[in-house]
């Protein structure tokens, strides 16, 4: 016969201190399965089940004790059975509600977290979807929030019939709205939340708003801009005057425009076009009434595909020629004209961008390069490095190009661009130089200064000539930017 070991005043069962027999044994080992599948329940209806059962045991607990003293030798199996399965029954109950309570005190993820409140109340536009949706809240926002505001905008782009309110004519109502960051809360019993009144004005004039409509495009990754301007000198003297000279004027007309695509991921693809021309009158020129002081036609044509931040795997493509013949002083033939020559280069390699406020670099490194140089007048191809009574050339080697754009003020501008090509028995290198000195927004004064490298061109028979060529202007004139 079991003996009674203490009472638990928490599962309020007599706990005893049991004597086994086989048949006891095998009742235990039934029950202890049975308890076992009510331990991997968790739904309040088999907690009451668990709990009436309990029950049941204690009353045929209370009736075995009643009757232990008839049947002392039947009762004492059945009644320490009783004490043990009671007694599993309350410890796996205790571990279930600690259980419960801790899961409830970690969920955060319910209905009273006040970041839900958009999606129950009554439909209204707030900003803050879009600006999650746009990217443009600071701090980046929670996976709740990008949740909450991808629900929002749904509604607001399918279905915008259904938005009653618009919060910006309630903004002195409704100050407390989610934010990028969330705050906790402090709640006092006694001091409940209240909600701003609103009249019955305010109510009525609900009714009458008209109904939201949004319009959504698609962001244009195009960019297009350009600059026009036109520079003029003129140079004037007596026929007396002392030093001497000669009367000539000159002007220069140019222009950039630009054409880029940039999807601010990976992709990009510039296109560029410059055009210069200029003309000059001198009165020791007998042949030409003009001829030409700068003439440049070019196009560059750059697809790049984002390496890691400032690089970029580049296919690059230039072009140029010019537009107008060009003759010496008292001198018939021609020099030059257009696509006398025109060269193309293709190159393949890595560019480096570089952008701030005030400096822009864009460093093109193409190891792989095909240089093909076309000359249209015949008598002109020796003169660029063709093979006589020939028209083109292709030359395979390496190129540099070099751009940067530096505006440390407003009045001050600085534009260069260095190319160099090696097909590895010959270099070509180009040094483009523009200051431009503003005076206000039109008006400003430009120094070009070009040096030049060829050592691919022919030579005059019987002369030390330089490979080296430099072309210089300074010029006074309008400057247009768009």
């Amino acid at each position: 016969m079991g003996r009674i070991e203490h009472f638990d005043n928490n599962s309020h069962i007599l706990n005893f201190v049991p004597t086994m027999d086989s048949k006891g044994e095998k009742f235990i080992k039934e029950a202890t399965i049975t308890i076992k599948i009510i331990r991997q329940t968790k739904t309040m209806k088999l907690k009451l089940f668990a709990i009436t059962l309990i029950l049941i045991w204690f009353a045929l607990g209370s009736n075995a004790q009643s009757n232990r003293r008839t049947l002392r030798g039947r009762g004492t199996v059945i009644e320490d059975s009783i004490g043990a399965i009671a007694r599993r029954y309350a410890f796996s109950l205790d571990s279930l509600n600690k259980a419960l309570d801790e899961k409830a005190k970690n969920d955060t993820d319910n209905l009273e977290n006040p970041y839900f409140f958009p999606l129950f109340a009554a439909k209204t536009f707030y900003h803050f979807p879009v600006q999650v949706e746009l990217g443009s809240v600071q701090p980046a926002a929670s996976a709740l929030q990008r949740g909450i505001a991808q629900a929002l905008m749904q509604v607001y782009t399918l279905r915008p019939d259904l938005v009653q309110y618009n919060l910006a004519y309630y903004k002195d109502q409704f100050k407390h709205l989610p934010n990028s960051k969330p705050s906790a809360l402090s709640l006092e019993k006694d001091k409940p939340t209240v909600l701003p009144q609103v009249s019955k004005q305010q109510q009525a004039q609900w009714n009458d708003f008209a109904p939201i409509h949004l319009d959504i495009h698609r962001p244009n990754f195009w960019n297009f801009k350009g600059a026009m301007s036109l520079q003029f000198m003129q140079y004037l003297v007596s026929d007396n005057w002392y030093k001497g000279g000669e009367n000539h004027n000159s002007f220069l007309t140019s222009a950039i425009f630009e054409a880029n695509y940039d999807d601010k991921q990976k992709l990009t693809f510039t296109n560029k076009l410059e055009m210069n021309l200029g003309f000059q009158t001198s009165q020791s020129d007998s042949l030409h009434k003009y001829k030409t002081n700068a003439d440049l036609l070019r196009l560059t044509n750059k697809l790049g595909l984002q390496a890691f931040k400032h690089w970029y795997y580049t296919a690059m493509l230039q072009t140029w020629s010019q537009f107008y013949p060009g003759y010496h002083a008292n001198d018939k033939r021609v020099f030059s004209d257009f696509a006398s020559p025109i060269e193309t280069v293709f190159s393949i390699g890595m560019d480096y961008k570089y952008k701030n406020s005030k400096m822009e670099i864009s460093a093109t490194l193409s190891p792989i390069a095909a240089d093909y140089k076309y000359v249209s007048r015949l008598d002109l191809s020796e003169r660029y490095g063709v093979e006589k009574n020939k028209h083109s050339r292709l030359d395979l080697g390496s190129t540099v190009t070099i751009n940067v754009k530096w505006t440390p003020s407003d009045w001050l501008q600085w534009t260069t661009r260095f190319y160099a090509f090696t097909s590895y028995s010959k270099v070509v290198a180009e040094w483009e130089n523009t200051l431009s000195l503003r005076a206000n927004k039109y008006l400003s004064t430009k120094i070009f200064l070009f040096p030049r490298f060829d050592d691919g061109v022919k030579r005059k028979a019987n002369t030390n000539q330089s490979f080296f060529q430099v072309n210089e202007y300074l010029s006074v004139g309008v400057d247009w930017a768009f």
